[in-house]
């Protein structure tokens, strides 16, 4: 602003002493003065708010919490609780906790411990109810190196497994190989009402990747 009001001021300033130049002061003091004024009345305000607003910023990410926390229950029972006005399923002593907590700051963040605090304790009438049990895992591991490559079971259970309506499996995998990159998907093969097929089991469409843990090996 400055730069191109200040080179006119002076033009106009010079030309007008050459003709008055008691005037010419006058007029040009004038012209400065409200110059000043409308970027004290305009633009000051507008930096002072963009440093005010730098300081907020600068501030939160010091001052606020650098974390956040997600929280998942697992692995219970329920007690039945009457309230009176009201009957509740509460999760019974024994369940899982599980925490996942993120850095979510500029900077790292050191767990340094963690503590329980009772906010109240009620003896209420309630019956126990057990939950559902858990679907079982079954181990394998992918041996991707071999040929052509061999899905082997880690524990004493092995295919088939029978699945009847509405329950599931869980299969948990490890991938090994030692040479390289490998690119590979799952075939599930299956027997269904006299019919037969197999599944192609991928990364929706895209084939998983897995590396040698040796970057250098062929």
């Amino acid at each position: 602003m400055w730069g191109g009001a200040g080179g006119g001021l002076v033009a106009v300033g010079s030309a007008a002493l050459l003709w008055d130049p008691g005037q010419a002061l006058a007029w040009t003091a004038g012209v400065v003065a409200a110059a000043a004024a409308a970027y004290l009345g305009q633009l000051a305000p507008l930096h002072l708010q963009q440093a005010l607003a730098r300081r907020r910023a600068g501030r939160e990410l010091t001052e606020g919490e650098p974390l956040a926390v997600s929280v998942d229950i697992r692995n219970q029972d329920y007690v039945t609780l009457d309230f009176g006005d009201r009957v509740a399923d509460v999760p019974a002593a024994g369940h899982t906790v599980r925490i996942v907590v993120t850095s979510t700051g500029p900077s790292a963040v050191l767990l340094t411990g963690i503590r329980a605090e009772v906010l109240s304790r009620d003896v209420l009438p309630g019956d126990l109810s057990r939950h559902a049990a858990e679907v079982p895992v079954r181990r394998f591991e992918a041996l991707l190196d071999a040929d052509p490559p061999e899905v082997r079971a880690l524990g004493e259970s092995d295919f088939p497994y029978r699945i009847a309506a509405d329950e599931s499996e869980v299969l948990d995998l490890v991938a090994s190989t030692e040479h390289g990159l490998v690119q590979w998907v799952l075939w599930l093969n299956w027997m269904s009402a006299g019919r037969q097929g197999s599944t192609r089991i991928d990364l929706a469409g895209r084939p998983f990747h897995t590396a040698a843990r040796r970057p250098g090996a062929a």
